[in-house]
């Protein structure tokens, strides 16, 4: 296998089960999933669907009773994976007495960043989270956004091939969520890989190139978000229509007496209707919408 061949993450066949005294509960149950280098992919689903977990077991802080995490052809816990990836959380421990300055330095070092190059690279990432006038304060004295903000300069300051997002936007205000949106596409143009884990699917629609919908410890759907805005249009049939002709105009298999397809504009919703009932299947009801991602989740939750 060549190198090109291994880049990126590949998750196969993962499970996880937390265990008590009196009960085990298991959270995930053979999650697949890749991702490639240059391409954002968000995770979600609703609370307890297990994407704490899943993303906890990505980066290595739990590990999975089967299955295998591999990033570049090494195990996520290597040395050298661990050096190349971000992650913020959606809560961060900080010592509160460190300044945010000191705080920076010592994750610059940590995360093996040059010494020769430290300094510059911290004034660049607080200047661009727009938290430079703030370096010289106790981490006590920041604010929740400001907290979240010194939190995406850790993850960026080494600037990782990786980068797992745990709820990035939260408690930031309106222009931080900007600043959080530019600095995903930033990353993705340099080819960074982007895991988003959040509940904001207005952010996950605009900054997602794929959304995986985490349900029951599962990957219940996964959906290519770059041609978002198309048109979803359900078409009811009579019954007995041959389904591989319908399979065939439509471009999706129908399931019971009613075919789902996606296509570019109302016009071809009518061609779509046209096309069936010249081929003698019986169009009973058509329902058309936009596709957006909310639409998506609430059919799939």
């Amino acid at each position: 296998m060549t190198a090109d061949a291994q880049r990126g993450v590949r998750v196969r066949g993962l499970h996880k089960t937390f265990r008590s005294l009196t009960r085990r509960h298991k959270v995930l149950h053979g999650v697949d999933l890749d991702l490639a280098p240059g391409e954002v992919v968000g995770l979600i689903g609703p609370n307890g669907a297990g994407k704490t977990t899943l993303m906890s077991c990505l980066l290595g802080f739990l590990h999975p009773d089967e299955g295998e995490v591999v990033v570049d052809g090494l195990p996520n816990d290597h040395l050298a994976v661990r050096r190349r990836t971000g992650f913020v959380p959606e809560r961060m421990n900080f010592d509160r007495r460190a300044t945010g300055w000191a705080f920076l330095r010592y994750m610059a070092r940590l995360s093996g960043v040059p010494r020769g190059e430290a300094n510059a690279r911290m004034w660049t990432i607080l200047e661009r989270l727009q938290i430079d006038d703030a370096a010289g304060q106790p981490l006590a004295q920041y604010s929740r956004g400001m907290l979240q903000r010194i939190g995406m300069c850790q993850a960026l300051i080494h600037e990782p091939d990786y980068l797992f997002l745990d709820e990035p936007t939260s408690g930031l205000d309106p222009n931080g969520v900007l600043l959080v949106r530019d600095l995903i596409e930033e990353q993705k143009s340099r080819g960074a890989a982007v895991l988003l884990n959040s509940h904001q699917l207005a952010e996950v629609e605009k900054v997602c190139d794929r959304v995986l919908f985490l349900n029951g410890g599962v990957i219940a759907r996964a959906e290519t978000l770059r041609h978002a805005g198309r048109v979803v249009v359900a078409i009811r049939l009579l019954p007995g229509f041959d389904a591989a002709v319908v399979e065939r105009i439509a471009g999706a298999a129908p399931q019971e007496n009613t075919v789902v397809a996606a296509v570019e504009t109302e016009n071809d919703v009518a061609e779509v209707v046209r096309e069936l009932a010249a081929a003698g299947a019986g169009v009973v009801e058509v329902r058309a919408h936009r596709a957006d991602l909310e639409g998506i989740f609430r059919g799939t939750s």
